[in-house]
């Protein structure tokens, strides 16, 4: 039996089409889902991301944002409690996807070295997003490189949004689904036709290096039966993937 993916929407965040899709879209705002998502992994509660409230996007962000629900209301739709969970996979540690690790009093945080070393001491261009106070009694465990958490859930070095990007294989009766772990929609898989033979997917807007960036987004979507993006509405409503 494979796997089952709950998304656990929280927020919305307002921006700029163009933080998302590399040098395209400029002017287009846009509204992005702010989720986790849940898995029961051999009776293990595993979310991969934790999402942010209205009130903590609205602390470090100025796009605007929507309040959906409350984290502990989105985990109560799956009967699990914040302290219920017992691994938070970090695909980053932006603000807006570790916000709520804080409340998972029992969870051992996964995130890349590289990444946890780069949030302790961020660049003058991300320290923003990057803040602190939202580590505080969080219990990181870190990894190098790509590895099995669980049973058919793993992480795959992704870097190029942020320096310890990852994205997460999970195994499921319909394949390998992949969520990409940098902050992207699905515009930045499905190109328009009359780019694909240059760009066949669009770097992260956000990011520390685009061409690394660049390279972990063609990866990924080589990797993937089931891919994805991290702030697709499509998949961040779902009733659960594989739909």
């Amino acid at each position: 039996m494979g796997h089952v993916i709950y998304p656990v929407l929280v927020s919305k965040l307002g921006l700029d089409k163009s933080l998302m899709t590399y040098f395209e879209n400029f002017g287009t705002g846009i509204m992005i889902p702010v989720v986790a998502w849940y898995v029961n992994a051999g009776g293990k509660d595993v979310l991969i991301d934790t999402g942010a409230s209205k009130e903590t996007i609205d602390t470090y962000w100025q796009g605007g944002s929507e309040h959906v629900q409350t984290f502990e209301e989105a985990l109560g739709k799956l009967g699990k409690k914040p302290e219920d969970i017992d691994y938070i996979i970090a695909t980053h540690l932006h603000f807006d996807h570790i916000a709520n690790a804080r409340l998972c009093k029992n969870a051992k945080v996964i995130c890349q070295e590289a990444e946890l070393e780069f949030a302790y001491s961020p660049h003058a261009l991300f320290a923003g997003i990057y803040p602190k106070e939202l580590f505080v009694d969080v219990r990181f465990v870190t990894v190098d490189g790509e590895c099995e958490i669980v049973p058919g859930i793993r992480v795959i070095p992704a870097p190029g949004h942020t320096p310890g990007t990852q994205a997460v294989g999970i195994e499921t009766d319909k394949g390998l689904a992949v969520i990409s772990g940098f902050c992207a929609t699905g515009a930045n898989f499905d190109v328009p036709d009359e780019m694909k033979a240059v760009w066949p997917v669009l770097t992260p807007g956000i990011h520390c290096d685009a061409l690394t960036a660049f390279d972990s987004a063609l990866k990924i979507k080589g990797l993937a039966d089931i891919l994805i993006p991290q702030h697709e509405e499509k998949f961040a409503t779902a009733a659960k993937i594989p739909m």
